[in-house]
């Protein structure tokens, strides 16, 4: 195992500027220095510095930075200016992502920590990411409330389980309003948008988001084996009679014969989404941009000229982001390539998108397993 960070305590990265650091914190002391920010705390002058809660006093890390020995010297001066290094022109700072190491668990959508994941950013260079990665962290508090088991306590770490189909359609339920509500919150233009236009946009996006947050946290948690839920529980996919399981004995097909219909599924899912995401292990914000482009697809039935173009100008801004994401934040050698294999993963996605459907509308017209109504109408679009 790698020695953790000495400033906060994450998994390390190796030695940064003279001391052991993880991404994040190797990524806020060179910005610190590059952009010669200076930092007043709020507090006494020794607040806690720990994954979970680094960002609170950027004075206080600043400090500990120093405590343990990183060299101001060691930081190239114009690494984070726009164009070539010697400019005179300071850029937007910028931060660095760290996936947490999650072992062979996994969680409720409060299991992993999204503070350790996105580092704030300064002067951001990154408006509408940085935006939705914020409002995905509050998303992540209110889901812990809204899926977690009756007669247990919110405070208390839910142990993951394989559920049924039957609960997985309840979350996907529950998921509905949430997912509708980060995005009305997180994207300049959607709220002025017509509500025909944003109905018409967010039902063809929620059943491909649901499928493709799967392949985000299979990412964050290095697990193909799983599809895991937005409630921290799972579908076994190496045990799919558990997915098909009808605990109310209510289920005109017995959980073998579903098994040999619709299990295929799994492994188009996991070979379209989960492991081209896991091979390329693709980032948050490289999932965010993955969402924006999907939500605002354009040529959609019934969408009108307005929100075409509102859809374009996003993509287009988007796709800036993330081109400064690579050159700023992750320093890709070819920021280019990166964003055309990314951009390639959207038909992998519509693939498996389209399959569930399929499964969902067979099911449904021969009342093969019981599917309720909303959730059959998520499912094909229709709210």
């Amino acid at each position: 195992e790698k020695p953790p960070c000495s400033i906060c305590g994450e998994v390390g990265n190796g030695v940064h500027f003279g001391a052991e650091a993880c991404r994040a914190c190797a990524a806020f002391f060179r910005r610190s220095v590059a952009l010669n920010k200076l930092y007043r705390c709020r507090g006494d002058g020794n607040c806690d510095i720990l994954s979970t809660i680094r960002c609170m006093c950027r004075a206080c890390r600043f400090a500990k930075c120093m405590a343990v020995g990183m060299k101001r010297e060691a930081v190239q001066k114009y690494r984070d200016a726009y164009g070539k290094r010697g400019s005179d022109v300071e850029s937007p700072g910028s931060s660095s992502v760290s996936l947490p190491n999650q072992g062979d668990g996994f969680g409720p959508p409060g299991g992993f920590n999204p503070n350790s994941t996105f580092d704030s950013v300064e002067e951001c260079g990154m408006p509408i990411l940085t935006m939705l990665s914020q409002n995905y962290e509050k998303l992540q508090s209110v889901r812990r409330v809204v899926h977690h088991d009756q007669g247990s306590s919110v405070f208390q770490m839910r142990t993951p389980k394989a559920v049924s189909y039957k609960e997985a359609n309840i979350v996907s339920s529950k998921e509905c309003d949430l997912v509708a509500d980060w995005i009305l919150n997180s994207y300049p233009g959607f709220a002025d948008l017509h509500k025909d236009q944003k109905i018409i946009l967010f039902r063809n996006f929620f059943l491909p988001f649901v499928i493709l947050q799967g392949g985000h946290f299979a990412c964050i948690h290095n697990r193909s084996d799983v599809i895991i839920l937005a409630s921290g529980d799972y579908i076994d996919c190496s045990h799919p009679e558990t997915f098909y399981y009808d605990p109310d004995g209510r289920q005109l097909m017995s959980s073998e014969d579903a098994v040999r219909m619709f299990a295929s599924s799994f492994s188009i899912y996991r070979r379209n989404v989960t492991d081209p995401m896991l091979r390329d292990n693709v980032d948050s914000f490289e999932f965010f941009a993955l969402c924006s482009l999907v939500l605002f697809d354009t040529g959609l039935e019934g969408q009108s000229e307005e929100c075409i173009r509102v859809s374009r100008r996003i993509r287009e801004a988007i796709q800036r982001e993330i081109l400064y994401h690579y050159r700023n934040v992750r320093h890709i050698e070819d920021p280019s390539m990166r964003l055309a294999n990314l951009l390639s993963l959207l038909p992998a996605l519509q693939r498996a998108t389209r399959r569930f459907q399929e499964d969902v509308e067979i099911s449904h017209v021969f009342n093969v397993y019981s599917v309720d109504a909303k959730f059959y109408e998520m499912c094909n679009g229709r709210f």
